[in-house]
């Protein structure tokens, strides 16, 4: 097979890849591995065998489609041929974002990593001191999001681990973002939530491509320079991704469960059996989306592993700060119904929420003790200018 220009952009990507594979790898495997990381690295392995034995399966069915649509015997038709006739980024996704039924799925992908990761990504990288947060986001939205989340994860575990052996210290910070930042992941938000509505439109590819590269931008040194650093709460921050999470992908799932019906609890829970059966079966229905399915599945199973980690373990917090297993519990169990964009979040801003509280707690206690010694200087000043002035009174007593 010979290259022609139409395999220019299948070799562009491989060659990204690759390149992008190169700082990523380092990063990962600077500091030395532990079980826990280990075991975010085998997700990460999982989510790619599993997203891109899919893909190729994608790639042969728009080969053969193409040369159906062509009325040309798949023996005969070349890779060039299919190339010129498809788009399989925008084929891929608007397969994948087309009925309320597949972007159930979709959709808790994309608001995952367009709000809490992003966020993640910034501020867990740089309060751990794992770089390159850029390559990790861009071998996401080239290879599969689990694979990239799980492989950060891992940097960030074995990073911590060091820091609390004090074999590599590690520069703990105030959880910090930008405004660059935070105007990306507001601006990439609503880029997800219009993605359904342009499916079939001329503002489909546009939309989604300003959807990934809007978060690529806070991560490129070149921009990153010029942002601003801002210290908001992050508890709000992460309670409000919870809640637009949920403003979206709720009505989707009801309309899904109750198919126009009066909802009531008791249909819920009498159909959730067949939802979930459902769901499946849109999985199966086609290679893309069970590429993107998968992806959901092992980023969720990534994501909660992590926030039980960053919620639990010494390396991460102090036991003062920890979160509750009935919590955690709690929210994995709701995960499937609401996705992880929603449950994650809600247990990110419990995490940060008591970090927020024992920062507080320990700053009233520092400002109580350095009033105490402020008024217990000040009265051991008074008592000097009262003896001093004692002595001054008798000695002019005496000069008397």
């Amino acid at each position: 097979m010979s290259l022609t220009v139409q395999h220019l952009p299948l070799v562009g990507y491989a060659a990204t890849i690759a390149v992008t594979l190169g700082k990523v790898v380092p990063t990962v495997f600077k500091r030395k591995q532990t079980a826990t990381s280990l075991a975010f690295l085998s997700m990460a392995v999982g989510g790619l065998a599993t997203t891109w034995t899919y893909m190729a399966l994608y790639f042969q069915k728009s080969f053969t489609d193409s040369a159906t649509r062509h009325a040309t015997p798949v023996a005969l038709y070349t890779t060039s041929q299919w190339l010129a006739d498809v788009s399989l980024f925008q084929e891929a996704w608007g397969y994948v974002c087309g009925g309320n039924a597949r972007w159930w799925w979709s959709q808790q992908l994309c608001q995952w990593t367009v709000g809490p990761l992003t966020l993640l990504m910034a501020t867990e990288g740089r309060k751990f001191g794992v770089k390159r947060q850029w390559a990790f986001m861009l071998l996401g939205q080239l290879v599969a999001v689990s694979v990239a989340q799980s492989l950060f994860f891992a940097a960030i575990v074995s990073a911590a681990a060091m820091h609390a052996a004090n074999v590599h210290p590690v520069q703990k910070v105030k959880s910090e973002t930008t405004y660059g930042t935070l105007a990306v992941i507001l601006l990439a938000t609503a880029s997800s939530a219009f993605v359904p509505h342009t499916v079939g439109t001329w503002r489909f590819l546009p939309n989604l491509l300003a959807m990934h590269a809007l978060i690529l931008l806070p991560f490129v040194p070149a921009v990153a320079k010029y942002d601003k650093p801002t210290s908001p709460r992050m508890s709000r921050l992460y309670l409000n991704f919870a809640l637009i999470s949920m403003r979206f992908q709720v009505p989707v799932a009801m309309q899904l469960l109750t198919d126009g019906e009066p909802v009531s609890l008791q249909l819920v829970l009498d159909r959730l059996p067949a939802f979930y059966l459902s769901a499946w079966k849109v999985l199966n229905s086609h290679p893309a989306q069970a590429s993107i399915s998968w992806d959901v599945l092992f980023s969720t199973v990534s994501a909660l592993a992590y926030l039980v980690w960053s919620s639990r373990s010494l390396q991460s917090v102090r036991p003062i700060e920890r979160t509750s297993w009935q919590i955690l519990l709690a929210l994995i169990g709701t995960t499937p119904l609401i996705g992880i964009a929603a449950t994650v979040s809600i247990g990110l801003a419990v995490r940060e929420g008591r970090r927020e509280a024992a920062a507080a707690a320990e700053a009233k206690m520092e400002q109580a003790r350095r009033d105490k010694i402020q008024n217990e200087v000040a009265e051991a000043l008074r008592a000097d200018a009262a003896e001093t002035d004692d002595a001054a009174t008798d000695e002019s007593k005496k000069d008397q």
